[in-house]
């Protein structure tokens, strides 16, 4: 039965939510985990927080970024449900093992290379022999990460089972904080370690997650259709890695863009790297939300276009990019109203030592508040794309958008220019606001004729 344009408004938009709102929240407890670590470590010396921080975050990084390939998964399934085709689900499913598996080979050989990093840097031998044994601990946990809970939680909003992730996330992050704690203090008989007793708590972690996460997962009669029988189809790995190795590279050229500005902003001084780390921290914070829409739009416009409904798949696509740019719109009122609130929550605004990094990160922040409309655009913008088999060009986009224009006119504005952090996320902003246009730009093209997405769902 087709629905009025109303009606079906109403209902997807209720669909958005029930699948992004659990997403969300995991997200941010996930933050809540790196901040918890941070917390922790800091508390020992800042030699633990720095080694630990840093090889975190690299780890987790790198992992995150391998972990988007797997998101092809949640296309082709997403899909197949709209399709009825049912039966041949728990093939994809299984199979996805298998490429995350693959994936597990470049990322050891990645993260393994970490001390070429810290040379490059200049860092001295202790700190680099350091961050290389806590890095071959925490690389015990890189298969739950790429294996089983990245892939879980990657299915598990195609399902439409996203509320499992509200039942389990919460948990552990808990379980991260007290085993982190054990092992870095010897609290509750556990052996005192100091910086690696943080790496073995995280690892251990990623051990429980994955556990309880495929457990749970399995466990639901609801799903047993969907993860059974038992098959593995290698002949799908090749429409794997097609849809997700490009979503992987775009992926990492974002997330580099990032990292490379940090640096730069390093170069500037303490008190830009400071600013700097302020605004990353909190425009990373604000992104779960359209990141979250943007896996919701991943799985809707796939269902659809399975159902061989192109107009629903289509509204479903501008639905999202709308909800995402309209709710990342409102953040940017708050931002540009009150930066130096936003301020207060991260350092000492009354400490005249601090009054540099205040100023420079009010500038920044202000400039955050007026991209974040093309921030939530592109994001989601980007996600609808997935759910039209569309990676390729996308990525391409995204090299552009991000290295050829984002970076070079951050150099640019901070360095030629002498604008400094303010340049530096004034470039990145035209780089967002570019791939925010050509995306939306590109989803429109692909849905502009319905026979267009159909002949896509057939490739």
């Amino acid at each position: 039965m087709q629905l009025s344009q109303p009606a079906f408004l109403k209902k997807e938009l209720s669909a958005i939510f029930f699948i992004a709102i659990p997403i969300a929240f995991a997200q941010l407890c996930q933050m809540a985990m790196g901040v918890t670590d941070t917390i922790l470590l800091g508390k020992v010396d800042k030699e633990t927080l720095a080694i630990g921080g840093f090889t975190t975050q690299l780890f987790f990084t790198v992992c995150v970024v391998l972990q988007s390939a797997l998101s092809s998964a949640a296309i082709l399934i997403a899909e197949y449900i709209g399709s009825k085709r049912i039966s041949q689900i728990s093939k994809i499913y299984w199979t996805t093992y298998i490429f995350g598996l693959i994936l597990c080979i470049p990322c050891y050989f990645l993260l393994k290379s970490t001390n070429f990093i810290l040379m490059w840097t200049g860092e001295n031998p202790d700190m680099i022999a350091k961050s290389s044994h806590f890095m071959d601990i925490l690389l015990w946990g890189m298969p739950p990460v790429l294996v089983g809970t990245g892939l879980i939680r990657v299915v598990l909003p195609a399902f439409n089972a996203s509320k499992i992730l509200l039942q389990i996330t919460p948990l552990t992050t808990i379980i991260n904080a007290l085993l982190n704690a054990a092992f870095i203090y010897g609290l509750w008989g556990a052996p005192k370690m100091g910086l690696y007793g943080s790496a073995i708590g995280s690892t251990i972690t990623l051990w429980v997650s994955t556990i309880l996460f495929i457990g749970v997962t399995h466990c639901k009669k609801n799903l047993k259709q969907y993860l059974y029988p038992f098959k593995i189809d290698l002949s799908l790995l090749l429409p794997l890695m097609r849809l997700g190795l490009p979503i992987c590279v775009s992926s990492a050229a974002e997330m580099l863009l990032f990292l490379a500005t940090s640096f730069r902003a390093g170069l500037l001084g303490t008190d830009a790297l400071a600013a700097h780390q302020i605004a990353n921290s909190f425009a990373t914070f604000t992104f779960m939300i359209p990141l979250a829409i943007s896996q919701a739009a991943n799985v809707r416009v796939s269902y659809w276009v399975g159902a061989q409904k192109p107009l629903y798949a289509k509204n479903s696509g501008f639905l999202s990019i709308g909800l995402g740019s309209v709710f990342m719109g409102l953040i940017g009122i708050i931002i540009f109203i009150f930066p130096k609130t936003i301020v207060s929550l991260f350092i000492d605004i009354h400490s005249v030592s601090n009054q540099s990094t205040i100023e420079i990160a009010i500038v920044i922040l202000k400039i955050v508040a007026l991209f974040q409309i093309v921030d939530g655009m592109q994001g989601v913008a980007m996600g609808a794309l997935r759910g039209l088999k569309d990676t390729t060009i996308p990525m391409i986009f995204a090299l552009i958008s991000y290295w050829v224009i984002g970076y070079t006119l951050s150099g640019w504005f901070a360095f030629s220019l002498n604008h400094k952090a303010p340049g530096l996320w004034t470039g990145m902003a035209i780089g967002l606001a570019v791939i925010a246009v050509l995306a939306t730009a590109r989803f429109y093209y692909l849905t502009y004729r319905p026979s267009r997405i159909m002949e896509r769902a057939l490739r």
